[in-house]
């Protein structure tokens, strides 16, 4: 309202000086008339100015993300009630940004927690964020894994380093543009149980029937053989029956050893003085066509373990070496500690064979329950390994590599202070 009247008395004051300039008035009278207009002006723009004065500070203020200052009364009613208009806003703005804030900081909490993988790509399907446990079972195999999922779907795979993950690839909404964002579940703890639950009602079970039946079946054979002379084609003809069975029953202890696997009891040991004084013997397992290495670390770590089952697992993991290479001439197996690349608080115990290598469709089954590549009475070796670096909290895997044809099996290790 005061706007227009400021203009209406500009206009009246215009248009008489006009009439007086035109109707020769005294120039005095003119020079009022003007003088008048001027003030007129003057108290209009003031009157408009001070308010949009208000406003630019205001813009200037939001523009700069500056919640905390407010602006000041002017003393005019309507600049005042943009003041009031505008503090209002950013009291409003401020507390919808603090919630805001509080909710992505306990968001960011619960994902660090979360036991799931996950990452956060940008809009080109770069991971630009990641959780704990994201970093935490990230490898080669996993990566190649993730690679090879398809968008907007989620699959479980069985990895060659023993680790059974379920992968999903999904997308969210922002700024109106998808983003991908992957989630990895571990399932090797779950699922090894399981399998491990399975198989040892199963070797109960064979177990039990295996050794009632043969039981009988041997002490038959073993009064059979007292009626018959020892050169006689009957007595050799039971005697190799009898070592059938008995060798039968062993196989079926060998599953039932595995299944009673003892509790571990860690010890600090430095790997390198534990696998030194282990070198001589399985030097002694192995045939003159392979040779055993073992490289000195440049530093001794130490690590958490239990030396007995741990001595009892690399024993394994060299006789299936042994058993890889077979006859066949130059055979070498490299023992080797190193810290590992990626994470200095972590060694790497690598044992590398030229046997005949591990297959592709192989690789995914390992350390399964009933599954081998060799013989059906051979092969619990890498189930035995398994269960030991299981309980040990050690991540293992087992691959050949494409290059150089050689086969590895990795043990990752946390170092102790």
């Amino acid at each position: 309202m005061r706007y227009t009247i400021y203009f209406a008395i500009l206009i009246v004051l215009i248009v008489a000086a006009a009439v007086a300039a035109a109707a020769e008035c005294p120039w005095w009278s003119i020079a009022v008339i003007c003088t008048l207009a001027i003030a007129c002006a003057f108290l209009l723009l003031h009157a408009v100015a001070t308010p949009l004065s208000v406003v630019q500070n205001g813009i200037y203020l939001l523009r700069e993300q500056d919640f905390s200052s407010r602006l000041r009364h002017t003393g005019q009613a309507d600049a005042d009630k943009v003041v009031d208009l505008y503090n209002t806003l950013i009291d409003s703005m401020k507390a919808e940004r603090l919630k805001n804030l509080e909710q992505n900081r306990f968001l960011k909490l619960v994902v660090d927690a979360s036991p799931l993988g996950i990452a956060v790509c940008d809009f080109n399907g770069k991971i630009i964020d990641t959780n704990c446990a994201w970093n935490n079972m990230q490898s080669p195999l996993l990566h190649e894994a993730i690679a090879s999922v398809a968008d907007g779907t989620t699959e479980t795979r069985r990895l060659a380093d023993a680790l059974i993950v379920r992968i999903s690839k999904l997308w969210f909404m922002d700024s109106g543009f998808r983003r991908r964002f992957i989630l990895v579940e571990r399932l090797t703890e779950e699922i090894a149980s399981a399998e491990k639950s399975m198989f040892s009602k199963t070797v109960r079970t064979i177990g039990h029937e295996v050794n009632n039946t043969l039981g009988s079946v041997i002490s038959v054979l073993d009064t059979m053989q007292d009626v018959y002379d020892s050169n006689s084609l009957e007595f050799n003809t039971i005697s190799s029956c009898r070592n059938s069975c008995i060798n039968l029953v062993n196989f079926v202890h060998g599953y039932a050893d595995i299944v009673k696997l003892p509790p571990i009891s860690p010890e600090t040991v430095e790997p390198h003085s534990l696998i030194a004084a282990l070198i001589p013997t399985l030097k002694g397992m192995a045939p003159s066509n392979i040779a055993i290495n073992y490289s000195t670390p440049s530093s001794h770590v130490k690590v958490s373990l239990d030396p007995m089952l741990f001595e009892r697992g690399l024993i394994n993991i060299v006789k299936n070496s042994i058993e890889s290479i077979g006859d066949s001439p130059n055979g070498l197996i490299s023992i080797d500690v190193t810290v590992d690349g990626h994470n200095k608080n972590m060694c790497r115990l690598t044992v590398t064979d030229n046997g005949k290598g591990i297959s592709e469709n192989a690789a995914s089954k390992l350390f399964t329950p009933f599954f081998s590549t060799k013989q059906p009475d051979r092969g619990l070796g890498l189930m035995l390994i398994a269960d030991i670096l299981r309980a040990h909290h050690f991540r293992f895997s087992l691959s050949t590599s494409t290059d150089t044809r050689l086969t590895s099996f990795a043990i990752l290790m946390k170092t102790l202070p």
